[in-house]
């Protein structure tokens, strides 16, 4: 009977420690996988701001190449007006394209991160404010380019 009991007790041991072992891993496998997550939104991140700086230089390309066009004696123009702002306008819009985009970005990049510090800590030596503050750089920027490119200042 004794010995009964001893096995009975060693069994429960083993799977109070086995549940321990798993829950740990658990929680290890679920901490690896938030941090891989939160990497994976900075990556987004940088993707997003990427491609608004790419829009940003096109416009701004598009835009040269209007004033390019609108420099071209009369005689070479194929079109009868004299002036032609549809390239500026195009890059007018693809540079605001390209704020909105670094813009809204940023603010979601800061909408998951404070969604995941309520339940993780964050990756070391990742800190929130720098991936937002190059989005919302590039905000700045594209503004002044607006400005810029309209003539103002």
């Amino acid at each position: 009977m004794c010995i009964a009991f001893f096995y009975l007790l060693a069994f429960v041991i083993f799977l109070k420690i086995s549940s321990l072992e798993t829950d740990n891993k658990t929680s290890l496998r679920k901490s690896d996988s938030a941090e891989n997550s939160y990497m994976s939104a900075e990556r987004t991140l940088a993707a997003w701001v990427r491609t608004a700086l790419s829009t940003m230089v096109f416009g701004i390309a598009i835009d040269k190449l209007g004033l390019l066009l609108n420099a071209l004696p009369q005689t070479i123009k194929t079109s009868t007006s004299s002036q032609n702002h549809s390239p500026q306008i195009v890059g007018y819009l693809l540079v605001i394209a390209s704020i909105f985009m670094a813009l809204a970005s940023g603010i979601r990049f800061i909408l998951f991160t404070q969604n995941y510090q309520k339940e993780f800590y964050l990756p070391v030596y990742h800190k929130t404010w720098l991936p937002v503050a190059f989005a919302f750089m590039t905000v700045f920027f594209g503004v002044l380019l607006i400005l810029l490119m309209m003539g103002v200042g």
